[in-house]
Protein backbone atom coordinates (compact mmCIF):
# COMPACT_ATOMS: atom_id res chain seq x y z
CA UNK A 1 0.00 0.00 0.00
CA UNK A 2 0.95 3.73 -0.23
CA UNK A 3 1.50 4.95 3.12
CA UNK A 4 1.35 9.14 4.00
CA UNK A 5 5.15 9.39 5.27
CA UNK A 6 7.54 11.00 2.74
CA UNK A 7 10.99 9.71 1.60
CA UNK A 8 13.58 10.99 4.20
CA UNK A 9 16.51 10.81 1.16
CA UNK A 10 14.24 12.40 -1.73
CA UNK A 11 10.61 13.81 -0.03
CA UNK A 12 8.96 11.25 -2.95
CA UNK A 13 5.68 8.85 -1.36
CA UNK A 14 6.43 5.54 -0.12
CA UNK A 15 5.12 2.07 -1.02
CA UNK A 16 4.51 -0.26 2.49
CA UNK A 17 6.30 -3.57 2.10
CA UNK A 18 3.80 -6.08 3.06
CA UNK A 19 5.18 -9.26 5.21
CA UNK A 20 7.43 -7.16 7.30
CA UNK A 21 8.77 -7.31 9.75
CA UNK A 22 8.70 -11.03 10.70
CA UNK A 23 8.58 -12.00 14.36
CA UNK A 24 10.31 -9.23 15.86
CA UNK A 25 13.51 -7.02 14.92
CA UNK A 26 16.61 -6.48 16.65
CA UNK A 27 19.10 -3.88 17.10
CA UNK A 28 22.22 -3.00 15.39
CA UNK A 29 23.72 -4.20 18.86
CA UNK A 30 22.58 -7.67 18.72
CA UNK A 31 19.52 -7.15 21.62
CA UNK A 32 16.01 -8.44 20.37
CA UNK A 33 13.44 -5.19 19.71
CA UNK A 34 10.13 -6.47 19.98
CA UNK A 35 8.46 -2.81 19.13
CA UNK A 36 6.47 -2.63 15.64
CA UNK A 37 7.93 -0.79 12.54
CA UNK A 38 7.66 -1.16 8.87
CA UNK A 39 9.33 -1.48 5.60
CA UNK A 40 9.04 0.99 2.46
CA UNK A 41 10.21 1.41 -0.65
CA UNK A 42 10.39 5.21 -2.10
CA UNK A 43 8.78 5.37 -5.36
CA UNK A 44 10.74 8.16 -6.58
CA UNK A 45 14.27 6.99 -5.81
CA UNK A 46 13.78 3.41 -5.08
CA UNK A 47 15.73 3.28 -1.37
CA UNK A 48 14.11 0.49 0.91
CA UNK A 49 13.89 2.25 4.16
CA UNK A 50 12.12 2.38 7.47
CA UNK A 51 9.89 5.30 7.38
CA UNK A 52 11.33 8.07 9.42
CA UNK A 53 8.45 8.90 12.07
CA UNK A 54 8.00 10.21 15.48
CA UNK A 55 7.95 6.81 16.61
CA UNK A 56 10.88 5.34 14.93
CA UNK A 57 12.99 8.45 16.25
CA UNK A 58 11.79 7.22 20.05
CA UNK A 59 12.46 4.25 19.67
CA UNK A 60 15.99 4.48 18.14
CA UNK A 61 16.91 7.12 21.12
CA UNK A 62 15.84 4.38 23.47
CA UNK A 63 18.45 1.62 21.86
CA UNK A 64 21.13 4.06 21.69
CA UNK A 65 20.64 5.18 25.36
CA UNK A 66 21.82 1.13 26.03
CA UNK A 67 23.83 0.69 23.53
CA UNK A 68 26.79 -1.69 23.98
CA UNK A 69 29.31 -1.91 21.06
CA UNK A 70 30.44 -6.29 20.33
CA UNK A 71 29.24 -6.86 23.91
CA UNK A 72 29.31 -10.80 22.88
CA UNK A 73 32.68 -10.64 23.18
CA UNK A 74 33.51 -7.95 25.77
CA UNK A 75 33.87 -5.01 23.81
CA UNK A 76 36.31 -6.53 21.54
CA UNK A 77 35.42 -5.94 17.29
CA UNK A 78 33.94 -8.70 15.51
CA UNK A 79 35.58 -11.33 13.17
CA UNK A 80 34.91 -11.66 9.91
CA UNK A 81 36.02 -15.42 8.48
CA UNK A 82 37.06 -16.49 5.10
CA UNK A 83 33.91 -18.98 4.98
CA UNK A 84 36.39 -21.67 2.96
CA UNK A 85 39.86 -21.42 4.78
CA UNK A 86 38.03 -20.45 8.35
CA UNK A 87 41.20 -17.43 8.69
CA UNK A 88 39.63 -14.81 10.64
CA UNK A 89 40.20 -11.44 10.57
CA UNK A 90 38.60 -8.16 13.02
CA UNK A 91 36.43 -6.33 10.46
CA UNK A 92 38.02 -3.32 11.02
CA UNK A 93 41.70 -4.51 9.48
CA UNK A 94 39.79 -6.17 6.17
CA UNK A 95 38.14 -2.61 5.59
CA UNK A 96 42.15 -1.01 6.06
CA UNK A 97 43.63 -3.66 3.80
CA UNK A 98 40.93 -2.40 1.05
CA UNK A 99 42.12 1.18 1.89
CA UNK A 100 45.65 0.62 1.05
CA UNK A 101 44.75 -1.16 -2.04
CA UNK A 102 42.40 1.46 -3.45
CA UNK A 103 42.34 4.48 -1.48
CA UNK A 104 45.88 5.72 -3.17
CA UNK A 105 46.64 7.77 0.49
CA UNK A 106 49.63 10.10 1.01
CA UNK A 107 52.02 9.63 3.98
CA UNK A 108 50.90 11.87 6.07
CA UNK A 109 47.41 13.18 6.50
CA UNK A 110 44.50 13.56 9.24
CA UNK A 111 41.79 11.48 9.27
CA UNK A 112 38.03 11.61 10.84
CA UNK A 113 36.46 8.68 12.21
CA UNK A 114 32.10 9.46 12.23
CA UNK A 115 30.42 7.10 14.56
CA UNK A 116 34.14 6.00 15.77
CA UNK A 117 32.42 3.38 18.60
CA UNK A 118 35.06 2.19 21.03
CA UNK A 119 37.88 2.77 18.56
CA UNK A 120 38.31 -0.45 16.73
CA UNK A 121 38.63 1.24 12.96
CA UNK A 122 41.23 4.07 14.34
CA UNK A 123 43.21 1.08 15.60
CA UNK A 124 43.78 -0.92 12.66
CA UNK A 125 44.47 2.54 10.41
CA UNK A 126 46.46 3.37 13.38
CA UNK A 127 48.81 0.09 12.74
CA UNK A 128 48.91 1.05 9.08
CA UNK A 129 49.09 4.82 8.68
CA UNK A 130 51.45 5.38 11.73
CA UNK A 131 52.01 9.43 10.52
CA UNK A 132 48.51 10.28 10.16
CA UNK A 133 46.75 12.42 12.83
CA UNK A 134 43.47 11.06 13.52
CA UNK A 135 40.10 12.28 15.39
CA UNK A 136 36.98 10.46 16.50
CA UNK A 137 33.31 11.74 16.50
CA UNK A 138 30.10 9.72 18.55
CA UNK A 139 27.10 10.93 19.95
CA UNK A 140 28.03 10.63 23.27
CA UNK A 141 31.56 10.30 25.25
CA UNK A 142 31.08 6.90 26.92
CA UNK A 143 34.40 5.76 25.48
CA UNK A 144 36.55 9.53 25.70
CA UNK A 145 39.13 7.43 27.36
CA UNK A 146 39.20 4.43 25.27
CA UNK A 147 39.53 6.43 22.08
CA UNK A 148 41.46 9.20 23.14
CA UNK A 149 44.32 6.77 24.83
CA UNK A 150 44.77 5.66 20.94
CA UNK A 151 48.01 6.27 19.35
CA UNK A 152 47.54 9.17 17.03
CA UNK A 153 44.03 10.47 18.10
CA UNK A 154 44.02 14.24 19.49
CA UNK A 155 40.37 14.31 19.83
CA UNK A 156 37.47 12.76 20.62
CA UNK A 157 34.30 15.00 19.39
CA UNK A 158 30.97 14.42 21.10
CA UNK A 159 27.86 15.47 19.04
CA UNK A 160 26.75 16.82 15.32
CA UNK A 161 29.02 17.11 12.24
CA UNK A 162 27.63 21.30 12.84
CA UNK A 163 30.44 21.45 15.51
CA UNK A 164 33.19 20.55 13.56
CA UNK A 165 35.49 23.21 10.57
CA UNK A 166 39.03 21.59 10.91
CA UNK A 167 39.34 20.11 7.11
CA UNK A 168 40.37 16.35 6.41
CA UNK A 169 42.16 14.29 4.03
CA UNK A 170 40.21 11.01 4.76
CA UNK A 171 36.71 10.93 5.94
CA UNK A 172 35.53 7.58 7.54
CA UNK A 173 31.41 6.17 7.48
CA UNK A 174 31.46 2.93 8.12
CA UNK A 175 28.10 1.13 9.18
CA UNK A 176 26.92 5.40 10.23
CA UNK A 177 25.13 6.14 6.87
CA UNK A 178 22.50 3.60 7.65
CA UNK A 179 21.49 5.12 10.92
CA UNK A 180 21.18 8.25 9.80
CA UNK A 181 17.84 10.47 8.39
CA UNK A 182 18.08 12.80 5.89
CA UNK A 183 21.34 11.30 4.54
CA UNK A 184 22.16 13.44 1.67
CA UNK A 185 21.70 16.41 3.92
CA UNK A 186 24.23 14.79 6.36
CA UNK A 187 26.31 14.18 3.77
CA UNK A 188 26.49 17.51 2.05
CA UNK A 189 27.46 18.50 6.04
CA UNK A 190 30.32 16.07 5.88
CA UNK A 191 31.44 17.53 2.21
CA UNK A 192 32.43 20.68 4.21
CA UNK A 193 34.84 18.60 6.80
CA UNK A 194 36.96 17.38 3.71
CA UNK A 195 39.85 18.89 1.81
CA UNK A 196 39.20 20.00 -2.04
CA UNK A 197 40.85 16.39 -2.86
CA UNK A 198 39.69 14.65 0.37
CA UNK A 199 38.64 11.09 0.20
CA UNK A 200 35.23 9.79 1.87
CA UNK A 201 34.82 6.69 2.86
CA UNK A 202 31.54 4.53 3.31
CA UNK A 203 30.71 1.22 4.14
CA UNK A 204 26.91 0.16 4.60
CA UNK A 205 25.35 -3.43 4.32
CA UNK A 206 24.45 -4.69 1.21
CA UNK A 207 20.29 -4.84 0.62
CA UNK A 208 20.94 -7.54 -2.46
CA UNK A 209 23.34 -9.85 -0.11
CA UNK A 210 22.19 -9.41 3.59
CA UNK A 211 18.69 -10.15 4.26
CA UNK A 212 18.92 -9.57 7.69
CA UNK A 213 19.68 -5.95 7.52
CA UNK A 214 15.37 -5.08 6.98
CA UNK A 215 15.12 -6.47 10.36
CA UNK A 216 17.55 -4.00 12.04
CA UNK A 217 15.77 -1.62 14.09
CA UNK A 218 17.87 1.57 14.34
CA UNK A 219 18.57 1.32 10.35
CA UNK A 220 16.41 3.88 8.41
CA UNK A 221 18.66 3.32 4.99
CA UNK A 222 18.85 -0.10 3.90
CA UNK A 223 20.98 0.50 0.42
CA UNK A 224 21.56 -1.76 -2.36
CA UNK A 225 25.03 -0.59 -4.52
CA UNK A 226 22.51 1.68 -6.85
CA UNK A 227 20.91 3.98 -4.07
CA UNK A 228 24.02 4.06 -2.54
CA UNK A 229 25.61 5.58 -5.49
CA UNK A 230 22.73 7.93 -5.82
CA UNK A 231 22.40 9.55 -2.84
CA UNK A 232 26.32 10.64 -3.12
CA UNK A 233 26.02 12.22 -6.02
CA UNK A 234 22.68 13.44 -5.01
CA UNK A 235 25.23 15.22 -2.22
CA UNK A 236 27.49 16.55 -4.99
CA UNK A 237 30.22 13.60 -4.34
CA UNK A 238 31.77 11.65 -7.29
CA UNK A 239 31.81 8.39 -6.50
CA UNK A 240 35.72 6.77 -7.47
CA UNK A 241 34.89 3.15 -6.51
CA UNK A 242 31.95 1.13 -5.49
CA UNK A 243 32.31 -2.71 -4.58
CA UNK A 244 29.86 -5.25 -3.37
CA UNK A 245 32.15 -7.40 -0.73
CA UNK A 246 35.37 -6.20 -2.17
CA UNK A 247 36.51 -5.61 1.83
CA UNK A 248 33.53 -7.65 3.94
CA UNK A 249 31.33 -9.92 2.71
CA UNK A 250 27.56 -8.39 2.16
CA UNK A 251 28.60 -5.15 2.68
CA UNK A 252 29.02 -1.96 -0.37
CA UNK A 253 32.61 -0.65 0.12
CA UNK A 254 32.22 3.03 -1.42
CA UNK A 255 35.41 5.62 -2.04
CA UNK A 256 34.56 9.07 -3.13
CA UNK A 257 35.66 13.11 -3.29
CA UNK A 258 33.94 16.10 -3.35
CA UNK A 259 32.35 16.93 -7.66
CA UNK A 260 34.37 19.96 -8.87
CA UNK A 261 30.80 21.12 -9.84
CA UNK A 262 26.67 20.35 -8.62
CA UNK A 263 25.99 16.32 -10.11
CA UNK A 264 22.63 16.45 -11.64
CA UNK A 265 20.88 13.40 -10.93
CA UNK A 266 17.13 14.06 -10.97
CA UNK A 267 15.84 10.57 -12.92
CA UNK A 268 13.45 8.79 -10.79
CA UNK A 269 14.76 4.68 -10.48
CA UNK A 270 11.96 1.83 -11.21
CA UNK A 271 11.24 0.01 -7.68
CA UNK A 272 10.70 -3.11 -8.91
CA UNK A 273 13.55 -4.24 -8.26
CA UNK A 274 14.51 -3.33 -4.97
CA UNK A 275 10.59 -4.05 -3.64
CA UNK A 276 11.22 -7.57 -5.12
CA UNK A 277 14.84 -7.59 -2.57
CA UNK A 278 12.93 -6.86 0.07
CA UNK A 279 9.27 -9.10 -0.69
CA UNK A 280 11.62 -12.09 -1.51
CA UNK A 281 14.10 -11.26 2.02
CA UNK A 282 10.92 -11.28 3.61
CA UNK A 283 9.54 -14.19 2.16
CA UNK A 284 13.16 -16.00 3.03
CA UNK A 285 13.33 -14.99 6.52
CA UNK A 286 9.72 -16.38 6.97
CA UNK A 287 10.82 -20.12 5.47
CA UNK A 288 14.03 -19.81 7.85
CA UNK A 289 11.82 -19.24 10.88
CA UNK A 290 9.32 -22.17 10.02
CA UNK A 291 12.55 -23.89 9.29
CA UNK A 292 13.35 -23.34 13.08
CA UNK A 293 10.04 -24.23 14.37
CA UNK A 294 9.80 -27.62 13.20
CA UNK A 295 13.30 -28.44 14.32
CA UNK A 296 12.95 -30.41 17.90
CA UNK A 297 14.43 -28.81 20.47
CA UNK A 298 16.71 -28.23 22.02
CA UNK A 299 18.53 -26.26 19.47
CA UNK A 300 21.81 -24.34 19.15
CA UNK A 301 22.40 -21.50 16.47
CA UNK A 302 26.00 -20.78 14.54
CA UNK A 303 26.42 -17.34 15.58
CA UNK A 304 26.26 -14.64 17.70
CA UNK A 305 25.60 -11.76 15.64
CA UNK A 306 22.22 -9.97 14.03
CA UNK A 307 21.18 -12.87 12.38
CA UNK A 308 21.27 -15.52 14.98
CA UNK A 309 20.20 -12.66 17.64
CA UNK A 310 16.62 -12.40 15.99
CA UNK A 311 15.89 -15.96 15.44
CA UNK A 312 17.10 -17.07 19.03
CA UNK A 313 14.90 -14.41 20.12
CA UNK A 314 12.01 -15.82 17.35
CA UNK A 315 12.48 -19.28 18.42
CA UNK A 316 12.52 -18.93 22.69
CA UNK A 317 13.69 -21.06 25.06
CA UNK A 318 14.35 -23.94 22.51
CA UNK A 319 17.41 -22.04 21.58
CA UNK A 320 19.88 -23.38 24.59
CA UNK A 321 22.96 -22.49 23.16
CA UNK A 322 25.11 -20.97 20.58
CA UNK A 323 28.30 -22.22 18.51
CA UNK A 324 30.44 -19.35 17.14
CA UNK A 325 33.95 -19.65 15.40
CA UNK A 326 35.27 -16.06 17.52
CA UNK A 327 37.55 -16.77 20.35
CA UNK A 328 36.50 -13.52 22.16
CA UNK A 329 33.43 -15.05 21.97
CA UNK A 330 33.85 -18.68 23.11
CA UNK A 331 32.97 -19.34 26.77
CA UNK A 332 30.74 -16.08 27.15
CA UNK A 333 27.53 -15.80 26.80
CA UNK A 334 24.56 -14.35 24.17
CA UNK A 335 20.99 -13.93 25.76
CA UNK A 336 21.71 -16.32 28.36
CA UNK A 337 23.11 -18.73 26.42
CA UNK A 338 26.73 -20.31 26.85
CA UNK A 339 28.60 -19.62 23.80
CA UNK A 340 30.71 -22.82 22.81
CA UNK A 341 33.52 -23.39 20.03
CA UNK A 342 32.48 -25.67 17.88
CA UNK A 343 34.66 -28.48 19.40
CA UNK A 344 32.93 -28.51 22.45
CA UNK A 345 29.29 -27.76 21.43
CA UNK A 346 26.97 -30.73 22.20
CA UNK A 347 26.53 -32.75 19.20
CA UNK A 348 23.61 -34.43 19.93
CA UNK A 349 21.32 -31.33 19.35
CA UNK A 350 20.92 -29.02 15.69
CA UNK A 351 22.81 -26.13 14.98
CA UNK A 352 20.95 -24.16 12.73
CA UNK A 353 22.50 -21.20 10.92
CA UNK A 354 20.84 -18.10 10.01
CA UNK A 355 23.00 -17.47 6.98
CA UNK A 356 22.66 -17.81 3.34
CA UNK A 357 22.75 -20.53 1.94
CA UNK A 358 26.63 -20.37 -0.04
CA UNK A 359 28.15 -19.01 3.30
CA UNK A 360 26.41 -22.02 5.44
CA UNK A 361 27.46 -24.69 3.02
CA UNK A 362 31.20 -23.52 3.41
CA UNK A 363 31.20 -23.54 6.79
CA UNK A 364 29.74 -26.84 7.26
CA UNK A 365 31.90 -28.39 4.78
CA UNK A 366 35.05 -26.76 6.41
CA UNK A 367 33.37 -27.48 10.13
CA UNK A 368 32.50 -31.04 9.01
CA UNK A 369 35.64 -33.14 11.34
CA UNK A 370 33.88 -31.57 14.16
CA UNK A 371 30.44 -33.68 13.81
CA UNK A 372 27.99 -31.39 14.84
CA UNK A 373 24.48 -31.48 13.23
CA UNK A 374 23.96 -28.65 11.03
CA UNK A 375 20.36 -27.73 9.81
CA UNK A 376 21.20 -25.91 6.51
CA UNK A 377 19.17 -22.68 5.88
CA UNK A 378 16.08 -22.84 3.10
CA UNK A 379 17.80 -22.16 -0.37
CA UNK A 380 18.15 -18.80 -1.75
CA UNK A 381 15.84 -16.99 -3.93
CA UNK A 382 16.06 -14.77 -6.69
CA UNK A 383 16.06 -11.50 -6.52
CA UNK A 384 16.60 -8.50 -9.25
CA UNK A 385 18.77 -5.30 -7.81
CA UNK A 386 20.57 -2.72 -9.83
CA UNK A 387 24.02 -3.07 -10.26
CA UNK A 388 26.81 -0.47 -8.66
Amino acid sequence: MTGHAACHICAGALSYVDGYPVAQQVTSDCRPWAEASCLAVCRQCATVQKPVTASWRRQVDEIYSRYAVYAQGGGVEQVAFDQQTGVGQVRSQKIVDWLRGNGGLAETGCLLDIGCGNGAFLRAFRSVHAQWTMAGLELDARNRAQIESIDGVTQLHVGSTDTLSERHDLVVLIHALEHIPDPVSYLRSVRSLLKAHGTLLVQVPDLATSPFDILIADHCSHFDAMSLRHVLEMADFEVLRLDAGGSVAKELTLLARPAPAPITNGVARPINGVQNAATVHIAWLQRLLEQGRSVAGPIGIFGTSISATWLAAALGEKVVFFVDEDAHRIGRSHMGRPIYGPHEAPKDSAVLMPLRADIALAITQRLGGFALRFTMPPPPMTILVGSP
